[in-house]
């Protein structure tokens, strides 16, 4: 099952060109994707341009506390 994220403050940790910020970024109210990749990055940009895509790694990354809702780590090991 996924969960909704609907209105949802979304960071995608490891997003690469954009697989899974597609599958909920239109339904998402933010959606801060990092990763690494310039080139992956640069893609997801193209593709989604609304969605705040970062080349940046987690250590490099900062927020605000509390100014996300989600986290989704999924291709990052």
């Amino acid at each position: 099952m996924v969960p909704s994220f609907a209105g949802c403050h979304v960071l995608e940790i490891g997003c690469g060109e954009g697989r899974v910020t597609r599958k909920y970024a239109r339904d998402a109210a933010r959606v801060i994707a990092i990763d690494t990749d310039a080139e992956g990055i640069s893609e997801l940009r193209r593709e989604l341009p609304f969605v705040d895509a970062r080349v940046v790694g987690l250590h490099d990354l900062e927020l605000p506390p509390h100014s996300v809702d989600i986290v989704v780590f999924a291709w990052s090991l």
